[in-house]
């Protein structure tokens, strides 16, 4: 009995990272979730760079020192233009508190970079879009269906 173990167990961890790989990829927010007005509208410093437009996702593997473990953090966003005003629409799902951060955001543009105030920066380098907590390694972002 003792022997046949790993043999189950090898399919079962199979489908368990396929389920992490494929399932937590999918985008949590959509075109439609920005289709209405925002609630709030973004500082401008220096208009956007364009390549920042539409709707980016990232799975953030972030480090946790205190508890010795890396936990899986979606986060999204969205920056839509409306009447010469701009939105930013953000989705995180904080894995260890359970906790998700959903809605319209007052972030600051400048030019390449949109920063939170609370340690989140997007940023693109002209080509591809980044997320960055605080000084953490920046993480590259894809595009999400439907958006840029």
């Amino acid at each position: 009995m003792g022997k046949k173990a790993p043999i189950l167990l090898g399919p079962l961890v199979a489908v368990i990272l396929a389920f992490l790989a494929f399932g937590a990829s999918a985008a949590k927010t959509t075109p439609q979730d920005v289709a209405g007005a925002p609630g709030v509208f973004c500082k401008v410093l220096k208009e956007p760079n364009p390549r920042l437009m539409g709707g980016w996702q990232v799975m953030w593997h972030r480090y946790r020192t205190k508890q010795g473990r890396t936990d899986i953090n979606p986060v999204e966003f969205w920056l839509v233009k409306r009447d010469n005003r701009y939105g930013l629409y953000f989705y995180r799902f904080k894995a260890e508190e359970n906790t998700t951060y959903l809605g319209w955001r007052d972030w600051t543009i400048n030019g390449d970079e949109i920063i939170s105030g609370t340690g989140i920066r997007f940023f693109t380098d002209g080509t591809d879009v980044f997320f960055q907590w605080e000084n953490d390694k920046p993480t590259k972002m894809t595009p999400i269906e439907g958006g840029p």
